[in-house]
């Protein structure tokens, strides 16, 4: 992510409070895009981590409690 200088609401501002918007809101956009990818992941792996009966029994312990076996 780049950096900005954000200057003031002062006359000597260069960037019209328009375009200072549409960059903030598009940092955000990007840092959002970022966390929705980075939970999908989380969620794919701990369903596949679930798919190995090591880890299903340390995690959960509702397998014992049917009657048969995965």
């Amino acid at each position: 992510m780049k950096k900005r200088h954000w200057t003031g609401r002062g006359r000597h501002s260069t960037m019209s409070s328009a375009k200072r918007l549409i960059e903030w809101s598009d940092d955000v956009t990007n840092i959002l895009k970022k966390i929705v990818i980075m939970l999908l992941l989380a969620i794919m792996l701990s369903q596949l981590a679930l798919q190995i009966p090591v880890v299903r029994n340390w995690v959960t312990g509702v397998d014992r409690l049917e009657g048969v076996p995965f």
